[in-house]
């Protein structure tokens, strides 16, 4: 196996991975957990302590 084959091969095989990812991350199954983990940082469960009573 040449060096030209193998990092021809590795490529085709990274494209591959990051059309499976890509086609994962925007499928419609996926949708409302995304959307829920989106909506994380705008809840606010816990009082925020702005004071510094390093006085």
């Amino acid at each position: 196996m040449t060096l030209g084959l193998f990092r021809g091969l590795l490529t085709a095989t990274l494209f591959l991975a990051f059309i499976t990812l890509w086609i994962w991350a925007w499928s419609k199954r996926r949708e409302p957990e995304f959307k829920a983990a989106a909506m994380l940082a705008l809840t606010n469960d816990e009082p925020v302590n702005t004071r510094s009573d390093a006085s």
